[in-house]
Protein backbone atom coordinates (compact mmCIF):
# COMPACT_ATOMS: atom_id res chain seq x y z
CA UNK A 1 0.00 0.00 0.00
CA UNK A 2 0.84 3.34 -0.75
CA UNK A 3 1.89 5.61 1.92
CA UNK A 4 2.07 9.12 2.27
CA UNK A 5 3.59 11.35 5.48
CA UNK A 6 3.17 14.78 6.51
CA UNK A 7 3.98 16.07 10.01
CA UNK A 8 3.94 19.87 11.62
CA UNK A 9 4.71 21.00 15.65
CA UNK A 10 1.57 21.78 17.25
CA UNK A 11 1.13 20.83 21.34
CA UNK A 12 4.69 21.51 21.90
CA UNK A 13 5.50 18.28 19.96
CA UNK A 14 5.37 17.00 16.41
CA UNK A 15 2.73 15.20 15.20
CA UNK A 16 3.32 12.68 12.67
CA UNK A 17 0.63 11.30 10.69
CA UNK A 18 1.05 8.34 7.72
CA UNK A 19 -1.95 7.43 5.50
CA UNK A 20 -2.99 5.80 2.37
CA UNK A 21 -2.17 7.95 -0.62
CA UNK A 22 -5.75 7.87 -1.77
CA UNK A 23 -6.98 9.59 1.30
CA UNK A 24 -3.99 12.31 1.68
CA UNK A 25 -6.81 14.95 1.48
CA UNK A 26 -7.76 14.34 4.86
CA UNK A 27 -4.11 15.28 6.21
CA UNK A 28 -5.45 18.86 5.95
CA UNK A 29 -8.75 18.32 8.44
CA UNK A 30 -6.44 15.86 11.13
CA UNK A 31 -4.10 19.08 11.43
CA UNK A 32 -6.70 21.37 11.55
CA UNK A 33 -8.07 19.35 14.30
CA UNK A 34 -5.26 19.32 16.71
CA UNK A 35 -4.92 22.98 15.89
CA UNK A 36 -8.19 23.38 17.40
CA UNK A 37 -7.75 21.33 20.75
CA UNK A 38 -4.95 23.33 21.30
CA UNK A 39 -6.46 26.55 20.92
CA UNK A 40 -8.90 25.54 23.57
CA UNK A 41 -6.88 23.93 26.14
CA UNK A 42 -3.44 24.85 25.55
CA UNK A 43 -2.27 26.47 28.93
CA UNK A 44 0.33 28.32 27.31
CA UNK A 45 -1.96 30.48 25.05
CA UNK A 46 -3.29 33.53 27.09
CA UNK A 47 -7.02 33.14 24.91
CA UNK A 48 -7.77 29.52 25.36
CA UNK A 49 -10.73 28.09 26.87
CA UNK A 50 -8.53 26.55 29.61
CA UNK A 51 -6.81 29.73 30.81
CA UNK A 52 -9.91 31.73 30.58
CA UNK A 53 -11.14 28.99 33.36
CA UNK A 54 -7.82 29.24 35.54
CA UNK A 55 -8.19 33.20 35.32
CA UNK A 56 -11.34 33.29 37.53
CA UNK A 57 -10.96 30.48 40.06
CA UNK A 58 -13.59 30.21 42.81
CA UNK A 59 -16.81 31.17 41.15
CA UNK A 60 -18.81 28.49 39.18
CA UNK A 61 -17.83 28.96 35.12
CA UNK A 62 -19.63 28.21 32.15
CA UNK A 63 -17.24 25.50 30.25
CA UNK A 64 -17.93 23.54 26.72
CA UNK A 65 -19.13 19.79 26.70
CA UNK A 66 -16.20 18.96 25.34
CA UNK A 67 -13.80 20.85 28.19
CA UNK A 68 -16.32 19.07 30.80
CA UNK A 69 -15.74 15.63 29.55
CA UNK A 70 -11.91 15.96 29.55
CA UNK A 71 -11.94 17.22 33.13
CA UNK A 72 -14.29 14.46 34.28
CA UNK A 73 -12.00 11.91 32.44
CA UNK A 74 -9.47 13.19 34.37
CA UNK A 75 -10.75 13.42 37.62
CA UNK A 76 -11.21 9.65 36.63
CA UNK A 77 -8.04 9.01 36.42
CA UNK A 78 -7.16 10.79 39.71
CA UNK A 79 -9.20 8.10 41.32
CA UNK A 80 -8.28 5.02 39.67
CA UNK A 81 -4.68 6.00 40.29
CA UNK A 82 -4.96 6.93 43.90
CA UNK A 83 -4.61 10.15 43.56
CA UNK A 84 -1.20 9.95 41.55
CA UNK A 85 -2.81 11.75 37.95
CA UNK A 86 -3.76 15.14 38.61
CA UNK A 87 -4.63 17.84 36.80
CA UNK A 88 -3.91 20.80 39.54
CA UNK A 89 -0.20 20.25 39.32
CA UNK A 90 -0.06 23.56 37.26
CA UNK A 91 0.84 25.94 39.66
CA UNK A 92 3.45 23.61 41.38
CA UNK A 93 5.15 23.31 38.01
CA UNK A 94 5.08 27.33 37.07
CA UNK A 95 7.03 27.35 40.76
CA UNK A 96 9.51 24.89 39.27
CA UNK A 97 10.42 27.20 36.33
CA UNK A 98 8.33 24.88 33.47
CA UNK A 99 6.50 27.76 31.74
CA UNK A 100 5.25 30.85 32.68
CA UNK A 101 5.82 32.59 36.16
CA UNK A 102 3.15 32.74 38.50
CA UNK A 103 2.83 36.45 39.59
CA UNK A 104 2.84 36.33 43.39
CA UNK A 105 0.62 39.23 43.64
CA UNK A 106 -1.82 37.13 41.56
CA UNK A 107 -1.26 33.82 43.42
CA UNK A 108 -1.62 35.84 46.74
CA UNK A 109 -5.03 37.17 45.84
CA UNK A 110 -6.35 33.94 44.69
CA UNK A 111 -5.73 32.27 48.10
CA UNK A 112 -7.46 35.05 49.87
CA UNK A 113 -10.01 34.56 47.62
CA UNK A 114 -10.49 31.19 48.38
CA UNK A 115 -10.06 30.97 51.90
CA UNK A 116 -13.02 33.80 52.27
CA UNK A 117 -15.23 31.21 50.04
CA UNK A 118 -14.31 28.71 52.06
CA UNK A 119 -14.19 26.38 49.42
CA UNK A 120 -14.96 22.53 50.68
CA UNK A 121 -12.73 20.72 48.14
CA UNK A 122 -9.19 21.38 46.03
CA UNK A 123 -11.19 19.14 43.25
CA UNK A 124 -12.54 20.22 40.05
CA UNK A 125 -16.43 20.56 40.55
CA UNK A 126 -18.23 19.88 37.09
CA UNK A 127 -22.14 20.22 36.71
CA UNK A 128 -23.04 18.69 33.84
CA UNK A 129 -26.30 19.35 33.68
CA UNK A 130 -25.48 23.55 33.58
CA UNK A 131 -22.52 23.24 31.58
CA UNK A 132 -20.66 24.53 34.37
CA UNK A 133 -17.02 24.04 36.39
CA UNK A 134 -15.70 25.41 39.38
CA UNK A 135 -11.87 25.70 39.77
CA UNK A 136 -10.16 26.12 43.24
CA UNK A 137 -6.71 25.64 41.56
CA UNK A 138 -5.40 25.80 38.00
CA UNK A 139 -5.54 22.90 35.74
CA UNK A 140 -3.35 21.85 33.19
CA UNK A 141 -3.92 18.85 30.66
CA UNK A 142 -0.16 18.16 30.10
CA UNK A 143 -0.54 14.58 31.16
CA UNK A 144 -3.36 13.06 28.72
CA UNK A 145 -3.44 16.27 26.20
CA UNK A 146 -1.38 14.49 23.23
CA UNK A 147 -3.20 11.19 23.75
CA UNK A 148 -6.83 12.93 23.88
CA UNK A 149 -5.50 14.19 20.06
CA UNK A 150 -4.76 10.87 19.39
CA UNK A 151 -8.27 9.54 19.82
CA UNK A 152 -10.00 12.65 18.27
CA UNK A 153 -7.67 12.17 14.92
CA UNK A 154 -8.78 7.97 14.96
CA UNK A 155 -12.68 9.29 15.20
CA UNK A 156 -11.76 11.80 12.36
CA UNK A 157 -10.17 8.99 10.34
CA UNK A 158 -12.92 5.93 11.03
CA UNK A 159 -15.51 8.26 10.23
CA UNK A 160 -14.01 9.03 7.01
CA UNK A 161 -13.53 5.30 6.34
CA UNK A 162 -9.64 4.83 6.49
CA UNK A 163 -8.64 1.62 8.27
CA UNK A 164 -4.63 1.52 7.75
CA UNK A 165 -3.26 4.75 9.93
CA UNK A 166 -0.35 5.74 11.86
CA UNK A 167 -0.17 8.72 14.23
CA UNK A 168 2.56 10.12 16.23
CA UNK A 169 2.22 12.80 19.08
CA UNK A 170 5.55 13.53 19.89
CA UNK A 171 6.13 9.82 20.76
CA UNK A 172 2.17 9.12 22.07
CA UNK A 173 1.11 7.01 19.01
CA UNK A 174 -2.19 5.11 18.10
CA UNK A 175 -1.87 2.85 15.06
CA UNK A 176 -3.96 0.42 13.21
CA UNK A 177 -3.55 -1.66 10.10
CA UNK A 178 -6.20 -2.55 7.55
CA UNK A 179 -6.50 -6.00 7.07
CA UNK A 180 -3.68 -7.89 5.14
CA UNK A 181 -0.67 -5.36 5.70
CA UNK A 182 1.48 -5.82 8.28
CA UNK A 183 1.15 -4.64 11.99
CA UNK A 184 3.08 -1.03 12.05
CA UNK A 185 6.33 -1.65 14.40
CA UNK A 186 7.28 1.12 17.40
CA UNK A 187 10.46 1.69 18.62
CA UNK A 188 11.14 2.15 22.37
CA UNK A 189 14.00 5.55 23.03
CA UNK A 190 16.18 4.41 24.98
CA UNK A 191 15.94 6.54 28.48
CA UNK A 192 19.87 7.31 28.16
CA UNK A 193 20.46 7.41 24.89
CA UNK A 194 17.82 9.18 21.94
CA UNK A 195 19.35 7.62 19.08
CA UNK A 196 19.21 4.12 20.20
CA UNK A 197 16.14 1.84 21.20
CA UNK A 198 15.71 -0.79 23.91
CA UNK A 199 13.17 -2.86 21.86
CA UNK A 200 10.22 -2.98 19.48
CA UNK A 201 6.79 -3.59 19.68
CA UNK A 202 4.11 -3.78 17.08
CA UNK A 203 0.74 -2.07 17.04
CA UNK A 204 -2.73 -2.59 15.18
CA UNK A 205 -5.71 -0.77 17.04
CA UNK A 206 -3.33 0.11 19.89
CA UNK A 207 -1.95 3.30 21.77
CA UNK A 208 1.32 3.72 23.40
CA UNK A 209 2.38 6.37 25.28
CA UNK A 210 6.27 6.98 26.91
CA UNK A 211 7.17 8.87 29.84
CA UNK A 212 10.77 9.64 30.57
CA UNK A 213 12.26 12.66 31.56
CA UNK A 214 15.17 13.10 29.73
CA UNK A 215 13.96 15.42 26.86
CA UNK A 216 12.59 17.57 29.63
CA UNK A 217 15.30 18.79 32.15
CA UNK A 218 16.69 21.84 33.77
CA UNK A 219 18.37 22.66 36.90
CA UNK A 220 22.36 23.44 37.22
CA UNK A 221 22.54 19.81 37.67
CA UNK A 222 19.68 18.66 35.39
CA UNK A 223 17.70 17.32 38.46
CA UNK A 224 14.47 19.19 37.25
CA UNK A 225 11.81 18.14 34.98
CA UNK A 226 8.22 18.03 34.21
CA UNK A 227 6.95 14.69 35.58
CA UNK A 228 5.62 15.52 39.46
CA UNK A 229 4.91 13.16 42.16
CA UNK A 230 1.56 14.35 42.63
CA UNK A 231 1.82 13.50 46.28
CA UNK A 232 5.21 15.80 47.25
CA UNK A 233 5.16 18.11 44.29
CA UNK A 234 8.45 17.17 43.47
CA UNK A 235 10.48 15.81 40.30
CA UNK A 236 9.60 11.90 40.19
CA UNK A 237 12.08 9.42 41.49
CA UNK A 238 13.26 6.11 40.66
CA UNK A 239 12.22 5.67 36.99
CA UNK A 240 13.83 6.35 33.98
CA UNK A 241 10.95 5.45 31.23
CA UNK A 242 7.99 3.44 31.08
CA UNK A 243 5.76 2.75 28.20
CA UNK A 244 2.66 1.72 28.35
CA UNK A 245 0.16 0.04 26.26
CA UNK A 246 -3.95 0.86 26.32
CA UNK A 247 -6.78 0.62 23.70
CA UNK A 248 -6.92 4.74 23.90
CA UNK A 249 -4.59 7.45 23.57
CA UNK A 250 -5.78 9.22 26.39
CA UNK A 251 -5.87 6.17 28.53
CA UNK A 252 -1.79 5.52 27.51
CA UNK A 253 -0.97 8.87 27.94
CA UNK A 254 -2.48 9.25 31.66
CA UNK A 255 -1.69 6.28 33.25
CA UNK A 256 2.22 6.77 31.55
CA UNK A 257 2.34 9.55 33.72
CA UNK A 258 0.69 8.37 37.07
CA UNK A 259 2.58 5.19 36.89
CA UNK A 260 6.07 6.76 36.72
CA UNK A 261 5.76 9.60 39.09
CA UNK A 262 4.45 6.53 41.12
CA UNK A 263 8.20 5.22 41.41
CA UNK A 264 9.26 1.74 40.40
CA UNK A 265 7.47 -0.63 42.93
CA UNK A 266 4.09 1.23 43.28
CA UNK A 267 4.20 2.27 39.91
CA UNK A 268 4.30 -2.10 38.73
CA UNK A 269 1.65 -3.13 41.69
CA UNK A 270 -0.91 0.10 40.20
CA UNK A 271 -0.40 -1.09 36.57
CA UNK A 272 -2.33 -4.45 38.01
CA UNK A 273 -5.09 -2.82 38.33
CA UNK A 274 -5.21 -0.86 35.30
CA UNK A 275 -6.25 -1.78 32.02
CA UNK A 276 -2.52 -1.38 30.70
CA UNK A 277 0.46 -3.25 29.81
CA UNK A 278 3.39 -1.78 30.45
CA UNK A 279 7.32 -1.79 30.44
CA UNK A 280 9.26 0.17 33.00
CA UNK A 281 13.02 0.79 33.95
CA UNK A 282 13.96 1.57 36.75
CA UNK A 283 16.59 4.57 37.87
CA UNK A 284 19.03 1.58 38.66
CA UNK A 285 18.72 0.10 35.45
CA UNK A 286 16.15 -2.84 36.22
CA UNK A 287 13.63 -3.67 34.21
CA UNK A 288 10.01 -4.85 34.17
CA UNK A 289 7.80 -5.93 31.46
CA UNK A 290 4.21 -6.79 31.99
CA UNK A 291 3.34 -10.06 30.30
CA UNK A 292 1.40 -9.52 27.06
CA UNK A 293 3.17 -6.44 26.49
CA UNK A 294 4.94 -8.28 23.80
CA UNK A 295 8.09 -6.08 23.35
CA UNK A 296 10.58 -7.34 21.33
CA UNK A 297 14.08 -5.97 23.46
CA UNK A 298 17.71 -5.81 22.05
CA UNK A 299 20.83 -6.67 23.34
Amino acid sequence: MELQTQSRELLGSVFEIKLPARHSPLFSSCFSEIARIERAYSRFLPDSELTRLNSNLGPWQDAGPEMLSLVQQAEQFHKLTGGHFDITLKSALEEMGYGPKIKKERKQNSGHFLSFLNLSSSRPQINMQKGQIRLSQPIEFGGLGKGYALDRLASLLEAAGVGHYYLNGGGDIYAKRAPGEEPWPVLLEHPDDPERAIGKVELDGQAIAGSAPNRRKWGAKGEMHHLLNAKTKKPAQGVKAIFVLAQTGIEADAYSTAIFTAGFEEGIEMSWKLPVKILMVSSEGKMYQTPGFGAELFD
